[in-house]
């Protein structure tokens, strides 16, 4: 990860507010972030004396934002885009995911951090994958976890996740206590991701309750990303489409960030196409989501790519609203 930023570290700002860090690509000005906690006296996470509370629609985080602390909106001049973002002049202190975890690896203190360490340990000993490619994030990285916190683990490097998403998907099948979700225990997750998508939530419960990157572990939920690095490339947003296509390629779906191959696009309600060759997405509700052969109907962001001087097209997804189904 080239930058000294990662997906899954985070910050806290000078105001106060803790950002999770998105992807590895960041200017010396800004780092791409997220907010995830707010300063709130009423708030039920307690750090130092001081309480905040979670919030998770980026919508209204942005809203927020824009009102009270525009300087966390910046303008991303690869991506063509005003996201939320950490000018490195307001950063307090940044939250290192691999290095929270070294610290639990040596000293497991409450009981989620022991399950913490036991899932790196069963993970690394079966994958020969080194503990020093993981990393701890979400509230646990930053002491803001509750009884009720999942655990959250990174891995770095292609091969190394590849390895591990492999021996993740061996020991589910062999051991019972560290499973997938059912049809029940799969129910917050599913509103939290698909809400939306009625008629669809059958199939949707399908394939999240098959996907190897989530489950329990010894009845605590678990989220695994596998994290590799991003191309140096620019994009331009065009506009948001609706596209049926063919899954060509679904081997980098696994990874944040997540990326399918296609082929046979038609966009729908268009009378112009273009030749859209990708999907991509850096949210986690988007891995593992198809596989290859599967024909998707997909509502994203089209974005022209441009890259060591030649141009193509994509979607981004990630926006309320958008999806990625199997039809």
């Amino acid at each position: 990860m080239g930058s000294g930023y990662t997906e899954g570290d985070y910050i806290r700002t000078v105001d106060g507010l803790f950002f999770a860090v998105k992807g590895g690509r960041h200017s010396d000005e800004l780092v791409i972030a997220i907010l995830r906690y707010i300063p709130d006296e009423k708030g039920d996470r307690v750090k130092d004396d001081k309480r905040y509370h979670r919030v998770y629609d980026i919508a209204s985080t942005t809203r927020y934002l824009e009102e009270y602390y525009p300087q966390y909106i910046n303008y991303i001049n690869w991506l063509e885009l005003r996201l939320q973002s950490v000018p490195t002049s307001k950063i307090a202190k940044v939250f290192r995911a691999k290095e929270r975890l070294k610290s639990i690896l040596v000293n497991p203190v409450s009981e989620l951090e022991k399950r913490v360490k036991d899932l790196v340990d069963v993970l690394s000993e079966a994958s020969g994958v080194s503990s020093e490619c993981f990393g701890v994030s979400g509230s646990l990285l930053i002491g803001l976890d509750t009884l009720d916190s999942d655990i959250d683990l990174n891995v770095y490097g292609e091969t190394e996740g590849r390895l591990i998403y492999g021996e993740l998907k061996s020991l589910r099948e062999k051991v019972d206590w560290i499973s997938p979700y059912d049809a029940e225990s799969i129910e917050p997750v599913l509103r939290s991701r698909w809400i939306n998508l009625g008629q669809e939530m059958n199939k949707l419960r399908a394939i999240e309750c098959r996907k190897v990157l989530h489950g329990l572990f010894y009845g605590i939920d678990y989220f695994i990303r596998l994290l590799i690095d991003e191309e140096d490339s620019t994009s331009k947003p065009i506009k948001a489409v609706t596209i049926s296509a063919t899954i060509a390629d679904s081997s980098h779906g696994i990874y944040t960030p997540c990326t399918y191959l296609v082929k046979d696009v038609n966009i729908q309600y268009e009378s112009q196409q273009y030749d859209i060759t990708e999907l991509r997405s850096y949210r986690g509700k988007f891995t593992e989501q198809a596989k290859t052969g599967d024909r998707v109907l997909v509502r994203g962001r089209m974005e022209q790519v441009m890259k060591q001087g030649r141009t193509s097209y994509r979607l981004i997804l990630g926006h309320k609203g958008d999806y990625l189904v199997p039809v």
